[in-house]
């Protein structure tokens, strides 16, 4: 098959799932286009595949660059200019990324089409009729939990996204019901849950019963991880003389808030905050933890989580989005109710002070992970889909 894939970046650190979807695809022989509007020229992090490969095409949307004025625009695309000519510079300027998109898919030989979030795509409605190609959409978040509750018109964006797209991926089941109110047509959704390259997440390393437990969390500093939350439970286990550190792994404009609450609380000790990291930094930092928390108001299935299962650490999670489907509480993880920080306390407490139950349910959660998570199964389910919908237009 040949598959469109679009994003904002390719590839991005914060969306190695993106990637490793496209490695998957192109090593199962199909051919794999990338459009995206930012092409990451760094390849520290993404040395698995060669992404100029005969199999993998990157291509890069310059919009930024060709409406930037009607000159550029001009000898950027001759054809498209005089396409949109308009007296009206807001009509012209609409015009231009309309036709721009068009021209510059129609270029591109492919069967699928696939929008990875559902936001993205939502900007490409205009055309969407005009592109060729089956279409599929993504649901994964921020667009669907957060945009839906606050955007009147982003509802009607999404509503009127799905009467076009022929397929709608959910990664889980919560994710499923949060965007069904808005699709008239029930038999286009299908789950397909996040997945991770296990092979690579893997560990052999042998735990030890250390006396001050290292706790890790990854994911942007912002209103959606709910760090605060965590600082909270935190401080309950400082003041009742755990010894513990916890690191946080991400970057966002909370981190000041963020740092003046550990502070006040008198946990500067305890927390530390790093930058970004790669995917080998990520499994080091991983490999020298004990526990994993994650304290977020919502989410679909976060990478993060997987990750960690798969590397064999005990989870303590709020209840959110499909976080329940991916742990069973208390085989595999401990999942407390959202903002509950004294019951988020009270599990990191049972894993600090029982080195056996850490090693157990981290056993357990790279079980699940092999048996659920891995990318093998992720990418059959597509192939299954895009084939199924490919016959379905002969």
């Amino acid at each position: 098959m040949r598959i469109c894939l679009v994003v904002n970046t390719f590839p991005s650190v914060s969306e190695t799932y993106i990637y490793n979807k496209a490695v998957s695809l192109a090593l199962k022989g199909h051919k794999i286009h990338i459009v995206c509007h930012k092409k990451n020229v760094s390849k520290d992090n993404f040395l698995k595949y060669d992404l100029e490969s005969s199999k993998i095409k990157v291509h890069v949307l310059s919009l930024s660059k060709t409406i930037r004025s009607v000159i550029s625009s001009f000898f950027e695309s001759p054809a498209v200019f005089f396409q949109s000519l308009s007296l009206d510079k807001k009509a012209f300027r609409k015009n231009y990324v309309q036709n721009y998109y068009v021209q510059f898919f129609g270029k591109i030989k492919y069967d699928i089409i696939h929008f990875e979030f559902s936001g993205l795509a939502a900007s490409f409605l205009p055309v969407m009729d005009e592109l060729k190609g089956k279409k599929v959409v993504s649901c994964r978040g921020t667009s669907e939990k957060v945009k839906l509750q606050i955007n009147n018109q982003r509802k009607e964006l999404l509503s009127g996204l799905f009467r076009k797209v022929d397929l709608i991926h959910c990664v889980s089941e919560d994710m499923k019901k949060t965007v069904a109110p808005f699709c008239s047509d029930l038999s286009k959704i299908f789950i397909n849950t996040s997945a991770i390259d296990i092979s690579f997440f893997s560990t052999n390393k042998i735990k030890a019963d250390v006396t001050a437990v290292k706790i890790l969390s990854i994911g942007p500093l912002n209103f959606q991880k709910n760090y605060l939350t965590g600082i909270l439970a935190l401080k309950i286990l400082a003041d009742s003389g755990y010894h513990f550190h916890w690191t946080i792994v991400g970057e966002g404009q909370q981190l000041e808030e963020l740092q003046f609450h550990v502070f006040n609380l008198s946990l500067e000790r305890h927390v530390d905050f790093l930058t970004k990291r790669n995917k080998e930094e990520i499994k080091t930092l991983l490999e020298e933890s004990d526990i994993f928390l994650v304290t977020s108001v919502f989410e679909g299935i976060p990478n993060a989580l997987l990750e960690a299962m798969s590397m064999r650490l005990p989870v303590v999670s709020t209840h959110c989005g499909g976080i329940d489907e991916v742990i069973d509480h208390g085989i595999d993880g401990f999942i407390a109710e959202l903002y509950d920080h004294k019951t988020i306390a009270d599990y990191l407490v049972q894993l600090i002070n029982n080195f056996e139950l850490r090693n157990t349910i981290g056993e357990a959660a790279r079980k699940k992970i092999e048996n659920n998570f891995a990318i093998d199964n992720q990418t059959k389910i597509f192939e299954d889909r895009y084939r199924s919908l490919l016959r379905s237009s002969n």
